[in-house]
């Protein structure tokens, strides 16, 4: 074989050619022969493609090396992408008669795209995007390849007419032979996904009728409707790759997490994520349990990505090497109980929460409880319409600095109780927005916040509020409040509510003149919770 290389053995066959596994200075390589004679542009054309490909360095794209002619015939050598294709992928979970789950399915599809995002981006249409021609390892790492017939497009060559791809994922306007561009891997895209969900190829169910629909019982109903933009016969009613991109990432319910790792904690048993029962601090008398996940045959399934690697889901991890690592979940969007879910995840600093589709969510209970590393949250985006518990929501986040609550949804909390309790590095919380109409108990919920010297608490509504016992309890720093809204005709518990408040005193707090309050009550010492 020409230019060193060894042929190995013969990998596939298609309409345009044949790709072997070649070798040279030992190192493994697809090389594709086009089998039909090229007019020298369209070599010219090839070359340049290949060229521009050769220069992309994208972990989802196969990496393309070189183009060499013999025997009249353009040789492609690539990136040697393993045998197993998304093609074999689907087959086999037909033949054990099994769906894929879900999370696989939508971490296949959102590295699809940022590949094909890479391939439009440089003015070129893949032209036969298959399962074939996507490339799948044991990690679920997705590779997409074969762009041997692929055509650039250009300002002045915006559309292209001829007839490339196979018919099962081929645009209507390709089959009808009218003027096209980049979104006819739009619609191959849409084929692919659909045949993920369904493991059936769309053409095929098209042409017998059948209800080319997903199961929305087992699948996120928003994948439908993303099928459908993807499918649309008018080229100019499909997306783009960047807003299917954001279409995904805004229907999907995950968090990314950060973990710091020092040198002393490598290969340490480290918890990630909390999802069984314990002791809530808090409430030391009460078992939580907590139903992130319904068994133990949904746990295993459950895959995560860390560094983007995605691998088994486990609540703990050995982490072989010091460094920041980067932790990407995906949950179903039926998520009822967060409780204790970060419960003690003593490494995690950083969590974003802005695709998290908490609209089930009923208790956050303990959610963020002992994460002592955590420095910042927001929460802006938070459906808590739902929500009835926030009990120890932050307890003893030790080094949380900020917190962004500015949308959250209290309309049908009733339980504060520690929500805040000993975040003793929270310097100033604007609660103007809470919406506290049903809350009953208030105890301890600023218990220990050492460093806060200002709460705004305008907009409180305390008409049901039973228990304020040690509210403010250990705010060292606090040096005035404004309670003047404070409704407390149903208080019955006040005792300690600004104790050890040092630089506090009675003159200092704003109390309306109808409210009698027992101000020695007020500073009275209540029994302090100590963790456990």
């Amino acid at each position: 074989m020409g230019n060193g290389y060894k042929i190995k053995k013969q990998l596939g066959e298609g309409g345009f050619g044949i790709v072997y596994l070649a070798e040279k200075d030992n190192k493994q390589y697809a090389l594709k022969q086009i089998k039909m004679k090229l007019k020298k542009e369209e070599i010219e054309q090839c070359k340049n493609i290949i060229d521009i490909l050769s220069k992309i360095n994208n972990e989802y794209l196969i990496k393309y090396h070189e183009t060499f002619m013999e025997n009249d015939l353009l040789n492609i050598v690539m990136e040697y992408g393993g045998d197993m294709d998304l093609e074999k992928f689907i087959k086999s979970y037909k033949n054990k008669s099994e769906s894929i789950d879900e999370d696989i399915i939508i971490d296949n599809i959102l590295q699809i795209c940022e590949g094909l995002k890479e391939v439009h981006k440089n003015k070129i249409i893949h032209r036969d995007l298959t399962p074939e021609n996507i490339f799948i390892d044991k990690n679920y790492k997705i590779n997409i390849g074969d762009f041997g017939v692929s055509k650039i497009t250009t300002t002045l060559n915006k559309y292209t007419k001829s007839q490339i791809g196979k018919t099962y994922y081929m645009a209507p306007e390709i089959v009808k032979g009218l003027e096209y561009n980049n979104k006819v891997d739009i619609y191959s895209l849409g084929c692919i996904i659909y045949e993920l969900f369904t493991l059936n190829k769309y053409y095929i169910d098209k042409l017998d009728d059948k209800d080319c629909k997903i199961n929305t019982e087992i699948y996120n109903s928003k994948f439908q409707e993303l099928i459908d933009l993807l499918l649309r016969k008018d080229y100019h009613e499909r997306p783009n790759i960047e807003e299917i991109i954001e279409y995904i990432i805004r229907n999907i319910n995950y968090i990314i997490e950060e973990i710091n790792i020092e040198e002393k904690d490598k290969n340490k048993d480290i918890r990630i994520l909390n999802s069984y029962e314990e002791f809530l601090r808090i409430n030391p008398d009460k078992l939580i349990k907590n139903d992130i996940f319904k068994n133990e045959e949904e746990i295993k399934k459950c895959k995560i990505r860390i560094n983007d690697k995605l691998i088994p889901f486990n609540y703990y991890h050995k982490f072989e090497s010091k460094g920041k690592y980067t932790i990407k979940y995906l949950f179903k969007n039926n998520l009822k109980n967060t409780c204790l879910m970060f419960g003690d995840c003593k490494f995690l600093t950083n969590i974003n929460l802005s695709n998290f589709n908490t609209n089930n969510v009923t208790n956050m209970n303990g959610i963020f409880c002992g994460c002592s590393s955590l420095k910042d949250i927001n929460l802006s985006n938070f459906n808590t319409n739902n929500v009835t518990n926030t009990n120890g929501m932050f307890y003893e986040c030790l080094s949380l600095a900020n917190i962004n609550l500015s949308n959250f949804n209290t309309n049908n909390v009733t339980n504060m109780n520690g929500m805040f309790y000993g975040c003793s590095s929270l310097t100033n919380i604007d609660l103007s927005n809470f919406k506290t109409n049903n809350v009953i108990d208030m105890g301890y919920m600023f218990d220990g916040c050492s460093s806060l010297t200002n709460i705004n608490l305008s907009n409180f509504n305390t008409n049901n509020v039973t228990n304020m016992s040690g509210m403010f309890y250990g705010c060292s720093s606090l040096k005035d409040i404004d309670i003047s809204n404070f409704n407390t005709n149903n208080v019955i518990n006040i005792l300690g509510m600004f104790g050890e408040c040092p630089l506090l005193n009675k003159n200092n707090i704003i109390i309306k003149d109808k409210i009698i309050l027992d101000n020695t009550d007020l500073f009275k010492k209540v029994k302090v919770i100590s963790s456990k």
